[in-house]
């Protein structure tokens, strides 16, 4: 074969053609042909023009999301915590409201338990710089929640000495497991855990209220010593859109395949249901006034 044929052979190794077409158009025999074709086949360095069974990051993410969004409304809003907060805040008992605020700390404390262990995502350097990013932002966010348990007297030495609801623990331990096993899977959780800025949501004096858990506590009436460093963190993740994160991470992931699709599919419903057991486990918990508010560690 002369360095011309092997040239116009290859310029028609598109996907499109059969044997017979590359033999009829070029002139050449099937033997020497094949003998081009098939070892490159092997290599995957041509395929057979069949649709890839795979979607850029961003289309399953979408899809991903539609899935996530349906089951926030179904488990986590239609859930008995969040129907109160939406709809009754007012009739709560302040325990719940400082009992969020609690569980919360404790999730932001050990979120460097999930956090960190994708900082080392081995599949692209980009997704490893944003990490990094993203983990340089949330670094010691819960200082800033810390300061809405002054008025109730509790401090951090008390907080370390707590242990968190058993719900709480398990959403923890489980993202944790994620970041660890299935990393991408994880950073598609992140949109979700940290909230989007709703510019519809309003506070008494008009300005965005940053979360629903902040516009209930302005009906309620809530002492603004408690919630307004809820509220500077919320303002925090707002200014850093950290509920875009998940977006702008998979922007840069060329391609996910079916079955890893299928999989995550699965698994969004499992981190649903310990999301809404989350929140509902803090309203079973601190509804009861004669809970302290702090589960005291006993060794």
């Amino acid at each position: 074969m002369s360095r011309d044929d092997f040239l116009d052979l290859l310029k028609l190794l598109d996907g499109s053609r059969t044997i017979e077409d590359l033999e009829r158009e070029t002139g050449l025999d099937s033997e020497a042909v094949r003998e081009i074709v098939e070892p490159a086949v092997v290599w995957g360095l041509v395929d057979d023009g069949a649709a890839p069974a795979a979607s850029s990051g961003q289309a399953v993410l979408s899809r991903l999301e539609e899935v996530l969004n349906r089951l926030l409304e179904d488990l986590v809003f239609a859930g008995p915590f969040w129907r109160k907060m939406l709809e009754r805040p007012e009739e709560l008992h302040r325990n719940v409201f400082f009992g969020f605020g609690l569980e919360n700390w404790f999730f932001l404390f050990r979120e460097k338990e999930f956090d960190s262990a994708v900082l080392a995502l081995a599949e692209s350097a980009d997704l490893r710089e944003m990490l990094n990013d993203f983990y340089l932002e949330e670094h010691r966010h819960d200082d800033i929640v810390l300061r809405a348990f002054r008025p109730l007297g509790i401090t951090r030495d008390d907080l370390l000495a707590a242990r968190p609801l058993p719900t709480t623990t398990a959403l923890i331990k489980m993202l944790s497991w994620w970041a660890r096993t299935d990393p991408l899977f994880f950073v598609a959780t992140v949109g979700v855990l940290e909230g989007r800025l709703d510019p519809d949501n309003r506070d008494a004096g008009g300005s965005v209220a940053y979360d629903l858990f902040l516009a209930a506590c302005d009906r309620a009436g809530l002492d603004s010593a408690f919630v307004e460093p809820m509220r500077a963190h919320a303002r925090v993740n707002a200014v850093h859109d950290h509920g875009s994160v998940s977006r702008e991470l998979f922007a840069r992931v060329p391609g996910i395949d079916e079955e890893t699709e299928r999989r995550w599919l699965a698994k969004a419903h499992l981190f649903m249901e310990s999301y809404a057991a989350f929140y509902n486990g803090i309203l079973e918990h601190y509804s009861d006034p004669r809970r302290p508010l702090l589960r005291i560690a006993e060794i």
